[in-house]
């Protein structure tokens, strides 16, 4: 990884998975009821995590195609090719080729909305892992004393924020397609 990425990604995973352990090691939401909320909820996080990473990754791959790729085609564009190298004459085509990659690079940037994505995708997974924080370690609302109104009111949460995500998303692909679309006449 770049800058010592992974490094850090790696040691932050096994910090977050030692806190959950000792979330889990309690007492406090030991029914079999709490257990499926908790795993349902983890899955949600881990499928946003994951949604997260692979738009980000996506975005930080074509924003770095575009930036090398064009100090690459301003390059080669202004070095001349001396007379001696002849032969080479046939191959000016190449040129083209960096601006040509930065040219598609710059499409799937200005066609895809992954660092949008990423973005939503990692606010989601946050609100729904302090939510579940907040349930482990009775946190309020979840300190009624009562496990199964407590998992009602948990799950409920957890439905709430990925409607909203959802909501959010549908809106924006209707948006996005409508805003494209050219009108029509009644």
């Amino acid at each position: 990884m770049f800058f010592g990425r992974g490094r850090k990604a790696g040691a932050g995973r096994a910090q977050e998975d030692e806190l959950w352990n000792e979330l889990l090691q309690g007492e406090a939401r030991s029914s079999e009821q709490a257990r499926r909320a908790i795993a349902y909820c983890r899955d949600f996080v881990d499928t946003y995590d994951e949604l997260y990473k692979d738009n980000e990754a996506k975005w930080i791959f074509w924003q770095r195609v575009v930036i090398i790729g064009g100090v690459v085609a301003t390059i080669s564009g202004v070095v001349p090719i001396p007379h001696e190298w002849a032969w080479a004459d046939s191959f000016g085509w190449l040129r083209g080729v960096p601006a040509g990659l930065v040219t598609i690079a710059a499409g799937f940037l200005s066609s895809f909305t992954y660092k949008e994505d990423a973005v939503r995708h990692e606010v989601t997974s946050a609100a729904l892992y302090n939510e579940l924080v907040k349930f482990i370690c009775n946190a309020k609302p979840y300190d009624t004393g009562k496990d199964s109104d407590d998992v009602s009111s948990f799950l409920n949460t957890v439905s709430q924020i990925v409607d909203t995500e959802l909501e959010t998303w549908s809106t924006q692909v209707i948006s996005s397609s409508s805003s494209n679309s050219p009108a029509t006449k009644p």
